[in-house]
């Protein structure tokens, strides 16, 4: 993930992160999207996503991430 952000930095560059854990997309994403069955729920600044999801499945998501942390706290992603 160090590397990911490295490479974002020094290239500008864009990339799509797929995963389930949204405490790690928030931490290295601007953006997020929530895709549930193919279909977008949820989309917005990782922030604002990750400290007001709307959608139930992102609830879960995060919930699920943040269990799954080991020690981290949903301020450790978004600092």
């Amino acid at each position: 993930l160090d590397l990911l952000e490295d490479l974002k930095k020094e290239m500008n560059l864009s990339v799509i992160f797929i995963t389930h854990d949204l405490a790690i997309a928030a931490e290295i994403s601007d953006t997020i999207i929530v895709m549930k069955s193919g279909r977008i729920v949820e989309t917005g600044a990782s922030r604002h996503v990750f400290e007001n999801p709307h959608s139930a499945y992102t609830k879960t998501l995060i919930e699920s991430s943040l269990h799954a942390g080991f020690g981290h706290t949903e301020q450790s992603y978004l600092s």
